[in-house]
């Protein structure tokens, strides 16, 4: 049975640096997929997510959650394991896994802590969270704002704080005990 592993968590949580690091120590064959690509595949009418979103936006972000689980699926049917790095929270997480047959599912939630993903954010330029900073809020303040969204998600899998971790040691954490922490 193929490894599925949904790595989520904040905007500059790591997520996209973890996935094809962890996909490389996985199979092999194994592959990755960060949900960004359906994201930025909505090239006319798209619509963004914002603390009020519009049901069009919503839409949107479901279809980038089903074609992602979709695309995990075709890679495990294939005889892959499979990594995806996105931005799923609550509910979302069950229904991305609920999705997927035959596969042997895992979770990883990267949660470092606000004023690393501060600082990662402000390190590479991003104005992700420009949407959620209300007047007079610190972008601390609107980072708070958004990870209360992790606490939505059912308390499974593999929690990891790596506020002082390098890639390398993130993904090492997610291996140990060949994965199961994080099983689903």
């Amino acid at each position: 049975m193929r490894k599925v592993v949904l790595i989520t968590g904040m905007q500059a949580a790591g997520k996209s640096t973890i996935a094809p690091l962890l996909a490389s120590r996985l199979g092999p064959p194994a592959a990755t997929l960060d949900g960004d690509v359906f994201h930025h595949g909505v090239v006319a009418g798209a619509v963004g997510m914002t603390p009020d979103p519009e049901p069009e936006a919503v839409r949107q972000l479901e279809l980038r959650y089903a074609a992602t689980a979709k695309i995990a699926q075709h890679y495990a049917d294939a005889g892959f394991d499979f990594t995806c790095s996105d931005i799923i929270l609550g509910a979302h997480v069950e229904r991305w896994f609920a999705a997927l047959r035959d596969v042997e599912p895992h979770l990883v939630v990267l949660v470092p802590s606000v004023d690393s993903i501060v600082t990662r954010e402000l390190g590479r330029g991003s104005t992700s969270y420009a949407a959620w900073q209300r007047p007079g809020e610190s972008l601390a303040d609107a980072v708070r704002t958004l990870q209360a969204g992790l606490t939505e998600i059912p308390q499974r899998g593999l929690w990891l704080d790596t506020t002082n971790q390098t890639p390398a040691e993130t993904v090492e954490a997610i291996l140990e005990n060949d994965l199961k922490s994080s099983r689903w």
